[in-house]
């Protein structure tokens, strides 16, 4: 025929095809594997045991079951006569059809972990002294995995065994073929009428030419391979340059910590990821690994020492780069201010102590589910200055509008921030991305092709290796590395690391745009709610800790409280506090909370009886002073007031982290009141009046002292709204906008019953009925304050159904503030823009507000973290209750308080008082000997905007450590007493690494703020 035919593409693929099985030239089958079901994965598994009984598995058979821990034993000799630097293992174990690598196996030959076998790893090159004639033994401990995502517990499919074998390899026939194969896909994404297209499927058909693919195939195929290699160089070479464009190619491996599998699971998963990746570095000097999350290093270290070793010496060598910049890879949304601070502290002075001065100074997130907006300045604090993540790009409806930009926090603290830009198809997403290249074609030109700074930034980082298993690199795909060194009409790809990236897209781009502000992530807003139990845990775990960290310092004592730390940052593992793994997760983190707050709880038992007084006293650690409503139990209160669990007692001006006798409580000069009347109650204190209907919903907040009418007219309050929830995909992470298209009233069989009548507080209990749940409200309204507490229980019987409870309030405002880590953010109360519009369902911490010049509405919590303010209606989320991948997921108990604050004059330092009292504990100290009693508050700030967020002791116990911030964005000059006269003072980093040295006087400091400005300052006697 005249002309090009035009189905060479196929032609070639044909080919391919049929060549590739014969790159196993010489093949002898092992014996079959033999096997023993584990009852859970553990790292002491008897991988030495005698096979002798356990179920064979014969070749070409079916074998195990999901979910399933396993040893398989069988074992090996190399026939003679074989080339011993071509001799591999393949290990063909089956499929079950999830959508990582498993199954999973950690390969042992006569008890030494060398490889892991799994989906993509299932040939291992053997050390040329393994080729000595004598039989070895292979052991294989691993999982099988699951069923498709989300995973199907009972699913009763089982894995196809192929034929392990012995193989002596073909190198030259194998190059051919990965050359091939990449120069295709290159073809591919090439348009047809680009001459280099043409070129290179001219040079793939010249190729396939010489190669000799006559049958029967043998010895002419092998004897045709090296010139038929040559022809196919040739012809890449001359078919074009590549493009001006360099990719640096980061080996990785994302690993999640937990998520549908334990942390048992992935202890397992570290060692069998990291032995490919050294496996592969003893044949590839190029080959660099980038690997990130302290807490990996740390149980590889703990779990397999003769691998960390290893892992240390590829570090020193400079081909493992260590990088990541917190403990692991957390949620952000959810931890705590001082939390975000923990993370970054554990993670970098682990690596630091372990390694040397070697970390990379990236915050590495790829995979994490928003980005608050004081990140950028938490990050500088702690030495870091590049942020990356990928997750971004999974945005519903706007795309990121600068993948390599300056993100600047809330304080104008800026870092280089890089999105990551190699494209993948990810379910109905318009624009998703990942960071576990194959390297396709499309995923290489792709990350270039996806750029939007492609007039600055000419290098460009892709990750490659399989993840969120785990797994990372393949041969073949350094293999399709290296050809894509010097590829025609494609970025040029060069092994490199996470480090050279940033570094030179920091010389290059001088003039990025800038972002400011949180990096919201439009998708699994679901992660703020799901799992309401973890939520509490978690707001507990890191104000226990808090307690226990600023007694101790009160005390003078240095407790180690690494363990607990290290326990809390675990489980706010971006899949473990969001709510977002398997059940068996869970039951593991419930374990640890109990045993961070035991820890916790045993560092304060022991600083109180340090602390305590010659009388019974109340310890205040909350960060903010002010009058306080305390419960005491096994002490006698003279102003008290009896109630379930003890005794209430008011203090009208409890000062911060200070000891104060109870006796000082003070009575109420105006009781708080509940009363019954024709309508429903009554609840009433000296500047509020809350009225009840026979519901439990709010009729009238009145507001006395200002004549303010809270709600607005003819609406309710606390109304408990239930909407269908059954998201697109994503079952447990996300809320789609859907959600509101059916939503009931949560109404039914109601009681009501006044179970507190002053004088210092009130409490009506609402008790409803409602399907199959039980929710029960304790609506409570103290002496002292305007705060409107829902202390709330409920049994929870529901599933896909969100709850919310409303507010509509009688203020009009275009901005609602939120409550962020150490600061505030805004955001609109309309959906007028595509930006808005997608900001359904937000994070904060403490507390929402709407405000206008002279009047504000707080909702605040204890535990919960999703909001929505829209127009003048005020809402928070309270549970989720999704089926997947958990079943079980809330049902059953759950323990929460919310509280409505009206605030006159917008007064901010009313609502962080209110806010802080809500969280913060209070803790008894019986009388005692205490040797340390304070006799002023251990410190305390003058200005009411500049908070003493964290009080502790210095890690290396020379003195204290005391972050503060400015919290209100104003530019500040405070003052900070202390209880005792100061010796030295020095700003530090978070590091703990004094900065400067700064003056004092007598018992005061005196700082200045920028506006949300974090300090942390070292004080010693």
């Amino acid at each position: 025929m005249s002309g090009r035919w035009p189905f060479t593409v196929e032609k070639i693929a044909q080919r391919l095809t049929l060549i590739a099985p014969y790159v196993h030239r010489k093949r002898q089958p092992l014996p079959p594997f033999r096997l023993l079901p584990l009852a859970a994965a553990t790292v002491d598994a008897p991988i030495c045991a005698d096979p002798t009984g356990w179920a064979e598995i014969p070749h070409q058979s079916y074998w195990g079951q999901t979910d399933l821990n396993f040893i398989l034993k069988s074992s090996f000799a190399a026939p003679d006569g074989w080339d011993a630097d071509k001799i591999v293992l393949h290990l063909p174990l089956g499929v079950l059809g999830d959508i990582f690598n498993h199954p999973e196996a950690l390969v042992h030959i006569d008890e030494r972990p060398v490889a892991s076998a799994d989906r993509y790893h299932h040939t291992i090159q053997l050390d040329g002294a393994l080729a000595d004639g004598k039989q070895h033994v292979l052991s294989l401990q691993g999982w099988t995995g699951h069923t498709d995502w989300p995973p199907d517990p009972t699913s009763k499919a089982k894995l196809f065994m192929g034929t392990p074998a012995i193989v002596e390899r073909d190198p030259t026939l194998l190059a051919f073929h990965t050359l091939a194969q990449t120069m295709l896909d290159t073809v591919s994404v090439l348009a047809p009428d680009d001459p280099v297209h043409q070129k290179l499927l001219a040079a793939l058909d010249d190729a396939f030419k010489v190669l000799d693919t006559r049958a029967p195939l043998g010895d002419a195929l092998y004897e045709t391979a090296a010139a038929a290699l040559a022809t196919l160089e040739q012809g890449k070479a001359a078919a074009g340059d590549p493009l001006d464009v360099t990719l640096h190619g980061i080996g990785h491996a994302h690993i999640d910590i937990a998520y549908l599998w334990p942390i048992a699971q992935t202890r397992l998963k570290n060692a069998r990821t990291c032995s490919n990746v050294l496996r592969l570095m003893e044949v590839d000097p190029d080959y660099h690994f980038s690997h990130s999350q302290p807490q990996l290093y740390a149980m590889m270290q703990a779990d397999y020492p003769a691998i960390f070793d290893q892992i240390k010496a590829r570090v020193a060598e400079g081909r493992w780069e260590v990088m990541g910049g917190m403990w692991v890879e957390p949620d952000l949304n959810i931890p705590g201010p001082e939390a975000l601070v923990r993370q970054l502290t554990l993670g970098r002075r682990y690596f630091r102590d372990t390694f040397g001065d070697v970390e990379t100074p990236v915050l590495w997130l790829p995979d994490t589910f928003g980005f608050p907006a004081q990140i950028p300045q938490l990050m500088r604090h702690a030495g870091l200055k590049w942020f990356a993540t990928n997750k971004l790009n999974w945005n519903q409806i706007n795309p990121v509008a600068s993948s390599s930009h300056n993100w600047e926090g809330l304080d104008g603290s800026r870092v280089l921030a890089h999105v990551l830009t190699t494209p993948r198809d990810v379910q109905y997403l318009p624009f998703p991305t990942n960071y576990k290249s194959d390297l396709s074609a499309y995923e290489v030109y792709g990350t270039w092709d996806r750029s939007t700074t492609q007039d600055q930034v000419r290098d460009l980082p892709i990750c490659y290796g399989y993840g969120d298993g785990g797994g990372g690199p393949t041969e073949a795909l350094l293999a399709k590395g290296h050809a894509y060194a010097d590829m025609p009409g494609m970025p040029r790809f060069r092994m490199s690391t996470v480090r050279a990236a940033f570094e030179a897209i920091e010389a290059a781009a001088t003039d990025l745009p800038v972002h400011v502000g949180e990096h919201y992530m439009e998708g699994h807003r679901g992660v703020y709610t799901s799992q309401g139990w973890i939520k509490r845990a978690n707001r507990k775990a890191e104000w226990a800790l808090h307690e226990a960290e600023a007694l101790s310092a009160m005390a003078g004592l240095s407790p180690d409280l690494t363990e607990a730390w290290q326990l809390l940052c675990l489980n706010q593992f971006h899949d473990i506090v969001t709510g977002t793994s398997v059940a068996q997760v869970f039951d593991d983190a419930r374990a640890d909370y109990t045993r961070t707050m035991e820890l916790a709880g045993a560092a304060s038992a022991a600083a109180a009886d340090v602390l305590a007084m010659q009388e019974p006293a109340l310890a205040n650690t909350s960060p903010v002073s002010g009058a306080r409503l305390a419960l005491i139990t096994g002490a006698d209160i003279a102003n008290g007031q009896p109630t379930e669990g003890g005794t209430l007692a008011l203090f009208d001006a409890l000062p911060a982290y200070s000891v104060t006798p109870l006796a000082n409580a003070i009575p109420t000069q105006i009781p708080a009141t509940c009363r019954a009347t024709d309508a429903g109650f009554v609840l009433e204190n000296a500047t509020l009046q809350v009225t009840v209907d026979g519901t439990g919903r709010l009729t009238r907040i009145h507001d006395k002292a200002t004549g303010k009418e809270v709600l607005q007219k003819g609406a309710l309050g606390n109304q408990l709204v239930a909407f269908e929830d059954r998201p697109i995909c994503w079952d447990a992470w996300d809320i789609d906008p859907s959600f509101e298209d059916r939503q009931d009233d949560v109404m039914g069989e109601t009681s009501l019953e006044i179970i507190e009548a002053g004088p210092l507080r009130a409490s009506l209990r609402v008790t409803i009925k409602w399907r199959s749940s039980t929710i029960m409200q304790d609506i409570r309204l103290a002496a002292h304050s305007n705060r409107i507490d829902f202390d709330t229980t409920v049994e929870w019987h529901e599933q896909h159904v969100l709850l919310k409870a409303a507010f509509p309030v009688a203020i009009t405002a275009p901005m609602a503030q939120f409550d962020t880590q150490w600061g505030v953010v805004e955001r609109a109360t309309t959906r007028d823009t595509p930006f808005d519009a997608a900001r359904f369902e937000v994070p904060a911490q403490k507390w929402a507000q709407l405000a206008d010049r002279d009047y504000a509405v707080a909702l605040l919590n204890d535990c919960k973290y999703g909001y929505d303010v829209r127009d003048t209606t005020m809402r928070i989320t309270l549970i989720k209750s999704s089926t997947s991948p958990d079943p079980q997921a809330d049902q059953g108990h759950h323990a929460f308080t919310y509280s409505l604050l009206p605030i006159p004059r917008a007064d901010p330092a009313v609502l962080n008082c209110a806010a802080y009292d809500l969280n913060a504990p209070l803790r008894v100290i019986p009388k005692g000997p205490g040797h340390a009693a304070l006799d002023a508050p251990f410190v305390v700030s003058s200005a009411p905007n500049v908070i003493v967020e964290t009080l502790k002791p210095a890690d290396d116990r020379a003195g204290s450590i005391v972050r503060i911030f400015e919290s209100n964005g104003q530019k500040t000059s405070a003052t900070l007493r202390f209880g005792f006269d100061i010796g030295t003072v020095h700003v530090t980093d978070f590091l703990e690494v004094d900065q400067k040295r700064i003056p004092h006087t007598g018992r005061d400091v005196g700082l200045d703020f920028e506006p949300f400005e974090i300090k942390s300052i070292r004080v010693q006697h």
